[in-house]
């Protein structure tokens, strides 16, 4: 059986980003299908994914230099280095669609029954024209999403990627610069190239999480004070938790503690975070029966 730790920290909203906090608390709010919950986390796990690949392609991005090497030498090369990180790349463009992709699913599952002109999981309709959406559909986040003009290219990208041609890169051996081009795919009636595909991919990472993190900024304003019950770490094997409300600021300190009912019998282990959590000092109180949640092997 592995070793289990004395204690792990396990409530942190300091570190939470805006859509970390809505899939924490938005249950009591709105009802969603299982598949609109899943979207939601997938807002978050794409957006990660996304991340890791264009990690992923930093790392490989030194074996470039190989087909430069093979070209140099050999006249010729087969540029299978070139290929890997291509497909690393696209496929992390591909990554934060999906992360646009489930974030307008979640919007049309909240606003949808409300609003008139949200078409049927069409995602570019949400993204090239929100201001067709009438009905409840708040004019703050229209006005988010007109202004991303830089999803244009995403979408374009998308589509052809998933449905028909690929790209290829090429190193500049001189500048270290890598391109991206897609000759299948038309910008200002020229072929697409992205002189400099790591920059401009990070950027329009960047541009995402901005957006994503916006979007569901509003959509936290709108959760009701309601508390809920969240798991605060765990010491020896066994759940501590606390009872917290998404109105207001989220810290450490914040909302009631609900494990002090096994952790201060003498018994048991104490929570080693009592004597810096604010929680602690605002116990709810103990409910009927006695739970003593731990960790199974």
């Amino acid at each position: 059986m592995p070793k289990i730790a004395d204690a792990l920290l396990m409530f942190v909203p300091e570190h939470w980003g805006q859509v970390e906090r809505f899939i924490r608390f938005y249950s009591h709010t709105y009802s969603l299908s299982d598949r609109d919950q899943r979207a939601v986390v997938g807002v978050r796990n794409h957006f990660d994914k996304a991340a890791r690949l264009l990690k992923l392609a930093q790392k490989l991005r030194p074996n470039l230099m190989i087909d430069h090497e093979q070209l140099e030498t050999q006249g010729f090369t087969p540029a299978a280095n070139g290929a890997e990180i291509a497909t690393v790349l696209e496929a992390s463009i591909l990554e934060l669609y999906s992360c646009l992709d489930c974030m307008v699913k979640v919007l049309r599952a909240i606003y949808g029954k409300t609003s008139r002109g949200f078409k049927a999981d069409s995602t570019r309709a949400v993204l090239q024209a929100p201001n067709k959406i009438t009905g409840s559909f708040p004019d703050v986040l229209k006005t988010a999403i007109v202004g991303a003009g830089w999803t244009k290219r995403l979408m374009n990208l998308r589509d052809e990627l998933t449905h028909l041609a690929t790209g290829n890169i090429h190193l500049d051996a001189a500048t270290g610069a890598v391109r991206y081009d897609h000759r299948s795919l038309k910008e200002a009636d020229q072929p697409l190239s992205i002189e400099d595909i790591y920059g401009w991919l990070q950027t329009t990472a960047d541009q995402v999480n901005a957006l994503t993190g916006l979007v569901f900024h509003h959509l936290n304003q709108t959760l009701i004070d309601r508390e809920s019950y969240e798991t605060c770490g765990m010491v020896q094997g066994r759940f501590l938790w606390r009872y917290v409300s998404p109105v207001g600021e989220l810290t450490f300190n914040s909302g009631r503690c609900g494990a002090w009912i096994w952790f201060e019998k003498p018994d048991m282990p104490t929570c080693p975070f009592v004597g810096a959590c604010g929680a602690y000092q605002r116990k709810a109180p103990a409910p009927a029966g006695d739970l003593l949640p731990v960790l199974k092997p």
